[in-house]
């Protein structure tokens, strides 16, 4: 039985959360430099075309990790809880069936976007001057989907169990190499976007057999067992109602996207394209921290709820907000005051820098809170309480986000519509949360899992 997880209940709460959440916030500061990497190199190698499909194709990879994603936070959710009240067959079966799912979707994820490839992506947006680049792009990245499925969903097993070093160091494999690897392929190769695929690939390869590595060795306490991996319809239906949340949040992110770049299309160009890609690749270096610290505070909170330690869950939620809330303001003062030169490290093109400045500026003006917003979801996933994490998910980016991006650029007659949804949606976000975060701290956490 693994030692780590016992951790979750009795070490100091602040030493715990920054044991946890720096592995974490390392790895997605890494996947952060993957993304920002391979646009850096598309921009330098291939132009404001190469930057625009990128940005086309990005919601079709986004789906296939919204469903990795959602099954990683039901799965680890189902499991940190359980190691908590001292249920392993329960925490096995969560493993198997988090795995199991994982793998499957991902062929057939691929398998159905490489068949209508062309057709998928005019739907995305793509304009006759992006398609062949998008084409290159996507028809190489899609044989990735089912390593990086199963890879995101093992992070999320292994964090599940108090193993943040071991999802860390899958990541930090996985982007280094494909940042030696981007330059080979674009530039010595010759290979143009398409190197930058194969280079994505390559890692995701290595990341999959990293993670597969890791729990087939016998270093987890979680072990893939045959029957575990076709599981119960009742089991799936759990994991995919407490990680629908963040499936939601994902897809409508992606669904987002779709309609933010045809928008910017229809009141702009393909410029304007290649200017939310790098803002989105950008932000990304702040955003995907934010993703760290709730995945590291997730297993503490899910341990010491399932064990009825509610002080202990409490300060962890305190504390992961006040962090979380710390970087988010980092990220708002870099963005609104050095936005010029984050676009100059991606591109030579002085049209594009200064549009995309002015974006920035408009897009990110409200980012100080999202913090607290990714947080509040992460809570209610962490305690398996699907409605109201799933509500939250909505909020931003269905409820608000994609309103203001139909309307608002119609009203103005220009992209600044487009630009202006995000803080909108952003403001208004950050109040639901604030609603249903008081609501639980003070209904729920109270009195403990049976009340609740």
């Amino acid at each position: 039985m693994n030692t780590d997880r016992h951790h979750l209940g009795t070490e100091s709460v602040g030493r715990l959360l920054f044991r946890l959440s720096l592995p974490s916030v390392i790895g997605m500061l890494v996947m952060a430099s993957y993304n920002i990497a391979d646009s850096i190199f598309i921009g330098h190698g291939v132009g404001s075309l190469g930057l625009a499909s990128v940005a086309i194709c990005f919601p079709i990879q986004f789906l296939g990790g919204a469903l990795a994603i959602m099954a990683g936070v039901g799965g680890s959710s189902i499991v940190s809880r359980s190691l908590g009240a001292g249920d392993e067959d329960r925490a096995q079966q969560a493993f198997g069936a988090t795995v199991g799912f994982s793998l499957s979707v991902g062929v057939l994820v691929s398998s159905l976007s490489l068949l209508f490839l062309p057709s998928l992506l005019r739907l995305f947006g793509a304009t006759e001057a992006i398609l062949p680049y998008a084409e290159d792009y996507l028809s190489v990245i899609l044989f990735g989907v089912p390593f990086q499925m199963f890879a995101m969903a093992g992070n999320h097993m292994a964090r599940a169990e108090g193993r943040a070093r071991i999802a860390m160091t899958t990541l930090l494999i996985s982007a280094i190499l494909n940042i030696i690897l981007d330059p080979i392929f674009i530039f010595w190769f010759g290979w143009g976007i398409r190197g930058a695929a194969v280079a994505t690939v390559i890692s995701q390869m290595v990341m999959f057999v990293w993670i597969f590595g890791y729990f087939y060795s016998g270093r987890s306490s979680l072990r893939f067992i045959r029957k575990n991996l076709l599981p119960s319809f009742s089991l799936i239906r759990e994991i995919a109602a407490i990680g629908s949340s963040e499936f939601t949040r994902m897809a409508a992110g992606s669904l987002s996207m779709v309609l933010i770049n045809a928008a910017l299309i229809r009141w702009g160009g393909d410029m304007h394209v290649a200017v939310y890609g790098v803002i989105h690749r950008g932000l990304s270096f702040f955003f995907m921290p934010l993703m760290g610290i709730a995945q590291g505070f997730q297993p503490i909170l899910g341990y010491n709820y399932g064990a009825g330690r509610l002080d202990r869950a409490r300060s962890s939620i305190r504390l992961a907000i006040i962090t979380s809330t710390l970087l988010a303001l980092a990220g708002f003062l870099t963005a609104q005051l050095f936005p010029a030169q984050i676009f100059a490290i991606f591109t030579r093109d002085e049209m594009l820098i200064a549009e995309g400045s002015r974006a920035m500026r408009i897009i990110t003006s409200m980012f100080f809170v999202i913090g607290f917003q990714i947080i509040g979801s992460a809570m209610f996933q962490a305690l398996g309480k699907a409605r109201p994490a799933f509500i939250l998910s909505l909020s931003r980016q269905v409820l608000l986000l994609i309103p203001f991006v139909l309307t608002l650029p119609s009203l103005l007659g220009s992209t600044d519509g487009v630009w202006l949804a995000f803080p909108l949606a952003d403001a208004l976000s950050c109040l639901v949360t604030v609603f249903f975060f008081r609501r639980e701290l003070r209904y729920h956490l109270i009195t403990g899992p049976e009340a609740a």
